[in-house]
């Protein structure tokens, strides 16, 4: 795989968990009145749909290859969000 192709799937995979942290957040404020079972199988059907938009974008980005790294940058873009994005957003929210 050259090179300016593994930087566009590491750009997408970080910016995937970004989305997916917010996506997330959204899916368990729409769904935290819903009964267990039903609760359980909205959450499957929700990870499955986001795993296959993820590797419908890397088929798009590199021809669907699939490396850990891509993995853990989807990771990292989740946790850049969780401790950096959510507090700084706060952070300017306060001061308007």
């Amino acid at each position: 795989m050259e090179l300016n192709v593994q930087i566009y799937s590491f750009i997408v995979s970080f910016l995937f968990g970004c989305c997916f942290y917010y996506m997330l957040d959204l899916f368990n404020k729409l769904t935290i009145k819903f009964k267990l079972v039903l609760k359980i199988i909205v959450s499957f059907l929700f990870i499955m749909l986001m795993s296959l938009l993820y590797f419908l974008i890397l088929l798009y980005v590199n021809n669907g290859v699939v490396h850990i790294y891509f993995l853990l940058s989807i990771l990292v873009g989740y946790i850049f969000v969780y401790k950096i994005g959510i507090p700084l957003f706060t952070l300017f929210r306060k001061k308007l």
